[in-house]
């Protein structure tokens, strides 16, 4: 099974005053490695304001960079207009649109609000790992 991280995981992973820094940093451990891309590595550097966290979760083999954001623009952008009520950011449509490349495979993120709505494939309902609230 494919591992996906969501930018909320790895910020609750790097942040020690994260409401779920012990779920993201116990999921981290047990889990890994996590595919990722690039916008949710840019998202977390900006949110932790700092990239090199990620980066390291990179180089230590933790995070796999496995999306071709240039490879899947049309889908991306399909999603961005379909959840534009929801002002879906451009992470979240790339983490989306990797689930839709891999059946067998688990979103782990915090934002239940948003992956509870977001659908693959048109309507089907993607797996997820949330913190327990």
């Amino acid at each position: 099974m494919k591992h996906i991280a969501d930018t909320g995981l790895l910020v609750a992973a790097l942040d020690k005053s994260d409401r779920w820094h012990d779920w993201g940093a116990a999921q981290l451990r047990r889990a890994s490695p996590f595919c990722t891309c690039d916008a949710v590595l840019v998202e977390l550097g900006f949110v932790i304001n700092d990239p090199v966290p990620g980066l390291k979760l990179v180089a230590r083999g933790d995070l796999i960079l496995d999306f071709d954001l240039a490879a899947n623009l049309p889908r991306v952008l399909e999603l961005l207009e379909k959840y534009h009520d929801r002002q879906m950011e451009l992470a979240d449509a790339c983490v989306v649109c990797m689930s839709e490349l891999t059946d067998a495979c688990k979103i782990w993120t915090v934002d239940r609000e948003d992956f509870r709505v977001y659908r693959r494939h048109g309507r089907g309902i993607i797996p997820c790992e949330f913190p327990q609230a």
